[in-house]
């Protein structure tokens, strides 16, 4: 959004500048504004264009690195986006590719990494609300993993319309489900938590979804057995 505004910007000053070109070179005007309509949009439109085609290719080499990340290769895809953030311009390309990278440090457990990451990003404006989304996502279940569950709860109730949007998506669906078990494990809801962790499993097939669902059934096998002994 801001490098449109910055295009506009950009549109309105090259008028002045050449409205101050038309008055200095005393040109006629009807001359000066038919070509003024013929090069300004042009130019503006082919800054617009340029902007599209940049953000479209670092998309492109982005859907490349996630498959990194599917196939069990986390340490090589947090590598490839770091490398494109130091050639990235645009603060929403760069926010966008930060997120991504915060993904990374999650797989291999480097939640503090992840929490630097988000905690500066999730309250800024993010383009669309699925970006706003997993990074709030994210950010809430780094929370969990090191222990910091008031912030995690208090993250978790404050985005319920937010994440409510994504439960069935087949994208964020099964990331928004731990989210919702590691709730209900925390809130001491273990024989809900169990069936949501049963039917997720059943539901959402992705191996790293698997692998989560799996660790958590045995944080829940644990819990249970300690919420059962007495005193």
């Amino acid at each position: 959004m801001k490098r449109v505004f910055r295009i506009a910007v950009f549109g309105i000053c090259l008028g002045l500048v050449l409205l101050i070109v038309q008055k200095g070179f005393q040109i006629d005007e009807e001359v000066f504004m038919h070509t003024y309509w013929i090069i300004a949009p042009a130019i503006v439109i082919g800054a617009v264009l340029v902007n599209v085609l940049y953000n479209i290719s670092y998309q492109r080499k982005m859907r490349r690195i996630v498959t990194l990340l599917d196939t069990g290769h986390p340490k090589e895809y947090i590598a490839e986006v770091d490398k494109l953030l130091h050639t990235a311009r645009g603060q929403s390309l760069r926010n966008i590719l930060k997120i991504n990278l915060a993904a990374g440090y999650i797989e291999i457990k480097q939640y503090e990494k992840s929490i630097s990451l988000l905690e500066n990003l999730a309250g800024r404006q993010l383009p669309g609300s699925a970006v706003k989304m997993v990074c709030r996502l994210d950010l809430c279940m780094s929370y969990f993993y090191v222990g910091q569950y008031e912030k995690a709860m208090s993250l978790y109730n404050e985005n319920q319309k937010l994440f409510g949007q994504y439960r069935n998506d087949k994208t964020y669906g099964g990331h928004i489900a731990v989210a919702d078990i590691l709730a209900l494990m925390r809130n001491g809801q273990y024989d809900q938590a169990e069936k949501l962790l049963d039917t997720a499993q059943r539901f959402w097939e992705e191996p790293r979804l698997q692998n989560a669902f799996q660790e958590i059934g045995k944080s829940l096998i644990d819990m249970k057995k300690e919420n059962r002994q007495p005193g």
